[in-house]
């Protein structure tokens, strides 16, 4: 998926510029973040096939833009960790098991289990 920053920005109703480097490494962060999740073997651009792929990608960067930290310090929650928010977490699941249901079963196949069961 191709980032779109203007209407990331619109999506934000932010009109000024000031924060846009800011805005697209949130976004590029939020994007590897959630295909990592999904897979260690996805891309981005896999997974763009999906619509919850971008709606979790967005979520998950407005959050960071708001906050302006990965995660928010409350009473329950502690700076150092590296929890998501909810909505983003069920996106990530059902991401992952439409992404594994859609793609080849032999695609995932560990390699040395192969060469083991040859022997």
């Amino acid at each position: 998926m191709a980032f779109d920053k203007e209407g990331f920005k619109n999506y934000l109703r932010i009109n000024f510029d000031e924060d846009d480097d800011v805005i697209e490494s949130y976004w590029h962060g939020a994007e590897e973040l959630v295909t990592s999740q999904v897979s260690i073997k996805a891309t981005p651009q896999e997974l763009s096939k999906y619509q919850m792929f971008t709606v979790a990608v967005r979520l998950l960067a407005t959050f960071w833009y708001e906050v302006k930290m990965a995660v928010p310090q409350t009473a329950s929650v502690k700076a150092n960790t590296t929890e998501i928010p909810y909505g983003v977490t069920q996106l990530i699941y059902t991401l992952r098991a439409r992404y594994f249901n859609d793609s080849k079963p032999d695609q995932y196949k560990d390699s040395d289990s192969e060469t083991h069961s040859n022997n």
